[in-house]
């Protein structure tokens, strides 16, 4: 029987309500707190401060010229995989107490999440979770992360494995939050290899499908208090999404 409390902290997207959905099979949350998605107009501000101006130019071209294209061209591999995998789209359940934030570092979730006192908080697709946030609960925060880290931190840690040709680290990462970026302790870290016909935005299905079922086995040995984790000493690297040429050339070589 389930003894610890949990809460679903996520943005309020397509991932995680696969995630939410899939998990609520073997563990019951208590509550879900849904942040508010961070403005294009922000992100791109905070973007360009640590990478430059053009680098983000060219993410803005890869957006806008080259994802809706592989989107339309991979709508029956989507559907394909979404069935294959189980993933449900369904709206969170209204039987989980539901609270709305504008981001997971405000007052607002800080004092929902010492109010709720919980066990474990499973997150999902937020922003970085400031030391504030970490800090004011003793519960563990378990991130799902779609890439094999150290060596793959930031975004699509997928991606960037094939274009580095590095197949065998396309996969998940199961790994405790600290208040580095995808820096925590490493509990599992789970594998698989994309197919031709995958790409870029498929490859993130993929990705979370093999994390929920890795994902669901250690929140039972989280809950039974049996449960190991490992610190990698190596930093790795940062990785953010792809400009228009480095895909281009990317995909040529």
């Amino acid at each position: 029987m389930q003894q610890k409390k949990i809460i679903f902290l996520a943005s309020d997207c397509e991932s995680s309500r696969w995630v939410y959905n899939a998990l609520e099979e073997t563990s019951a949350f208590d509550a879900v707190i849904l942040e508010q998605p961070v403005s294009k107009k922000e992100l791109a501000k905070k973007r360009i401060k640590k990478i430059g101006i053009l680098p983000v130019a060219g993410q803005v071209l890869f957006s806008v010229f080259i994802v809706p294209f592989l989107r339309i061209k991979s709508k029956k591999r989507k559907a394909f995989l979404i069935n294959q995998y189980r993933l449900s789209n369904t709206d969170f359940n209204s039987s989980s107490s539901t609270y709305r934030v504008n981001s997971v570092n405000d007052e607002g979730c800080l004092n929902t999440i010492q109010q709720l006192q919980p066990d474990i908080i499973v997150v999902n697709g937020t922003r970085i979770i400031s030391k504030k946030i970490l800090q004011s609960t003793n519960a563990i925060f378990i991130n799902m992360h779609v890439g094999i880290t150290p060596w793959y931190r930031g975004s699509h840690g997928g991606y960037w494995a094939l274009y580095n040709n590095d197949i065998e680290n396309f996969g998940t990462t199961i790994h405790v939050i600290d208040a580095g970026v995808d820096t925590g302790a490493v509990i599992k870290q789970v594998f698989i290899k994309p197919e031709k016909q995958d790409n870029f935005t498929t490859y993130p299905i993929l990705q979370v499908a093999v994390g929920i079922v890795a994902l669901k086995e250690i929140l039972a040995d989280i809950i039974a208090g049996n449960y190991k984790t490992t610190n990698h000493t190596e930093k790795g690297k940062m990785y953010y999404q792809p400009t228009w040429w480095q895909y281009l050339t990317g995909g040529v070589r």
